[in-house]
């Protein structure tokens, strides 16, 4: 039987929600970086609105709010279904366990030729039916991927899933967002801060998974030493309240930041002394890349892909997870230690450049869903062309170890 012909790679990306997250705003930097002259981008998204709905580029890619819920909504798989037959989707994207079950279910029903599932860092393993189903579903996905090789093998050891048969695609950081130079002391003036106070600080949601607590107890310990040092919080989350009573509690109120989502995150980053990240469980930290990039040295726990972004003395500091105590050693003695932060600044962003850039990323992703169409799609000749000039034209891929184009 003859492959269909097929002049772009039509592409749904399904998506529980569209607030702010490393997973969504990845996708967000995707399909708005992805060439329209060989793929058209579809976005659908299980709860309607979100903050990142904003910057998705509308020229690039159509968007389609299907619901108020996250999941658990019988209508979403009928939505999606028709949605899949109506733009005759080539490939369905699905990311991690929220949109496994709708967007597998429905791209069956509606015969969507190859399925692209991710993880991307929480993985789903409190039953065996969670298991099972994960398991289930995975065998009908073309390519299975996740963003680390620690994540790799948690996945096989958790669910049974053969390491071979899952790509790393790690994430990546815009480096020129940034690079730049920015005055501290106004940021610290902001806040009613003296213009030498030490700031740690986290950015992300107030959500169990960060753990925030712990980074709360750590900037205890070390503000029993240094009486000035603040703590902010970029972010919201249904935490917020529960993390600003035990500041109250630990007597750290005054030292304790919380601002929300802001727009103007990389310069808060510049004007950090160093990124705290206090996760019980991480994919790849885009967080930890953005510090980083920024020059800032990065304490984290050591869980996830944490090490392979953290190169423990050089870059940071790796410390146990939910242990405040080694956490607050870690933090002081970075505080104490001018030169040292400025050298581990340096060393993060060198590391970045070198193996997390946000066009290398890109470039994965889309050598991955090339692939992958080449398997169940002849290419018109326009088409291949425009995939051997963009691939020519592009930088090295260099993890990607997925097929070779023909």
């Amino acid at each position: 039987m003859s492959k269909r012909i097929i002049r772009r790679i039509k592409i749904a990306h399904v998506t529980g929600w569209m607030h702010v997250g490393g997973k969504e705003n990845g996708m967000v930097n995707l399909v708005n970086a992805m060439p329209t002259e060989i793929f058209e981008n579809h976005v659908y998204v299980f709860r309607a609105g979100g903050i990142l709905l904003q910057r998705v580029d509308r020229q690039k890619c159509r968007v389609e709010e299907l619901g108020e819920k996250l999941g658990g909504d019988l209508s979403i798989y009928v939505k999606l279904a028709k949605l899949f037959r109506r733009y005759r989707i080539d490939i369905l994207h699905t990311r991690s366990w929220g949109t496994l079950l709708e967007g597998i279910i429905a791209a069956k029903v509606a015969g969507v030729p190859a399925i692209v599932h991710g993880e991307h860092g929480l993985i789903k393993a409190e039953s065996k039916s969670h298991v099972l189903i994960q398991r289930w579903l995975w065998q009908w996905a073309d390519q299975v991927m996740c963003v680390s090789e620690v994540l790799r093998g948690t996945l096989e050891q958790k669910l049974g899933y053969p390491a071979a048969r899952i790509h790393v695609i790690r994430n990546g950081v815009e480096l020129d967002k940034f690079e730049m130079k920015t005055d501290p002391a106004a940021f610290r003036a902001e806040l009613g801060l003296a213009p030498d106070t030490p700031i740690i600080g986290s950015i992300g949601r107030l959500v169990p998974v960060k753990n925030y607590a712990c980074l709360i107890r750590a900037a205890r310990f070390v503000i029993d030493k240094i009486p000035q040092a603040a703590l902010i919080f970029v972010g919201d989350g249904p935490m917020q309240t529960e993390l600003a009573q035990l500041a109250e509690e630990l007597g750290i109120t005054k030292n304790v930041h919380f601002l929300n989502w802001r727009k103007d995150v990389p310069a808060i980053m510049h004007s950090l002394d160093a990124f705290v990240l206090s996760s019980w469980s991480e994919g790849m930290s885009n967080s930890i890349l953005e510090a980083m990039c920024s020059r800032k040295p990065v304490v984290a726990t050591a869980v996830g892909g944490n090490p392979e972004l953290v190169v423990e003395g050089e870059t940071g500091l790796l410390v146990p997870s939910n242990d405040h105590q080694k956490m607050g050693e870690a933090i002081l003695g970075l505080l104490l230690n001018h030169k040292r932060r400025i050298a581990m600044g340096e060393a993060g962003r060198k590391r970045v450049e070198e193996h997390f850039t946000l066009p290398t990323m890109i470039r994965n992703y889309e050598r991955m869903y090339v692939d992958v169409a080449a398997k169940r799609f002849t290419f018109h000749p326009e088409l291949r062309e425009n995939i051997n000039r963009h691939f020519a034209n592009a930088p090295s891929v260099k993890q990607w170890s997925g097929g070779v184009l023909e």
